[in-house]
């Protein structure tokens, strides 16, 4: 029998370890791992997070097959913020992954061992070339919710080769205690400025200053003429959660040195060596007015000029008007996924908006 519960930090290293071990499939797999403390990430902002395990009872030392977790965050719907739920982490163990029960009884266990989130329903992602587990999850089979394709979505890896200096962004005050009246000023202007654009998006968080100024990412904004008119953050996510390419399919495999002496050479992202993290900064927050008369790809190369990792990470859906722009001038990695809502009941009504959730936060 599997048994489904809430995790705690006495299963930090079997949810550690079903991280790092199970990979999603694709030309390169990627797992995401939580080191060296899954609750760390846990426990950062925004929202409530909680994670559950499923171990089968009948094995010697219950043996972990399986886990999920669930984030409750504040997101803009159809205009206006809701809370909703993400759900992410989502691995099950190879000798289990084709048991339809025990994929039923995990679904199952998400309303049975916490309330839903405020908005009624969940999303999540899955890469674009996972077709396996797009055609079962889009089946409608009976005892699994239903998971409705929102919008085609895509990272960019950018490679800081391509930093620019424009003298563009300012950085946002750093924290005082007290806080002095100033800075709060400057940080609440930020996030109204980031949240009237981002709830043109179906999916982008509601920012606050609390949590904002508690997560870590160094903010910074673009003025012009005394008003603000860009903003955008630079998350290193790595001290607690990582990325890392577990492995290739061939020929890539064999061919990875000589691949990454060509990235060097045109400025691209090289491949990391299979079990590396990718040392990585999430470029978030990303929104600029359209009355500036700047380009998304000088946006973004003087942001790159701040980062201070070799790789800048981007997600945009896929048909936002610099995907395609920012792609080829910056000689960008796009890795390809799609956005779902998960529902229990019907699917949530959407009024055509994009869906473009923060990548930093998937």
């Amino acid at each position: 029998m599997i048994d489904y519960r809430l995790a705690t930090p006495a299963d930090d290293a079997d949810l550690r370890r079903l991280l790092r071990e199970q990979a999603m499939p694709g030309w390169v797999s990627l797992t995401m791992t939580r080191e060296p403390d899954y609750f760390a990430a846990a426990a950062r902002p925004p929202g409530q997070e909680w994670s559950v395990i499923a171990r089968d009872d009948a094995t010697a030392g219950h043996t972990a097959v399986g886990m999920y977790h669930c984030r409750a965050h504040a997101v803009h719907w159809n205009g206006a913020p809701r809370t909703l739920g993400y759900l992410g982490g989502l691995r099950v163990t190879p000798a289990y992954r084709h048991r339809l029960r025990v994929l039923r009884d995990g679904y199952a266990s998400i309303t049975r061992l916490h309330a839903p989130p405020a908005g009624g329903f969940w999303f999540t992602s899955i890469a674009a070339d996972n077709h396996a587990a797009r055609r079962l999850l889009e089946a409608g089979l009976r005892g699994m919710p239903r998971y409705t394709p929102l919008d085609a979505y895509a990272t960019l890896a950018i490679s800081r080769r391509n930093a620019r200096r424009h003298g563009l962004w300012q950085a946002l005050p750093a924290n005082a205690d007290p806080p002095r009246a100033e800075n709060t000023a400057q940080w609440q202007a930020l996030c109204d400025f980031y949240n009237q654009h981002a709830a043109r998006c179906q999916l982008a968080p509601v920012l606050t200053p609390e949590w904002a100024r508690a997560s870590g990412a160094r903010f910074h904004g673009l003025r012009q003429g005394g008003a603000l008119q860009a903003c955008m953050a630079l998350w290193d996510q790595r001290a607690y959660q990582q990325v890392r390419a577990l492995a290739y399919r061939q020929p890539l495999h064999a061919l990875r040195p000589l691949y990454n002496l060509y990235a060097r050479c045109r400025r691209r992202v090289g491949l990391p060596a299979p079990g590396a993290a990718l040392a990585q900064t999430f470029l978030a927050f990303f929104a600029a007015s359209p009355r500036l008369d700047i380009s998304a790809r000088a946006l973004v190369e003087d942001a790159l000029a701040h980062c201070a990792t070799p790789v800048l990470t981007l997600g945009l859906h896929a048909a936002h008007p610099w995907l395609e722009p920012l792609r080829q001038a910056l000689r960008a990695t796009a890795y390809q996924s799609w956005i779902y809502s998960v529902s229990f009941d019907d699917p949530p009504a959407a009024d055509g908006r994009p869906a473009q959730p923060e990548a930093a936060l998937l």
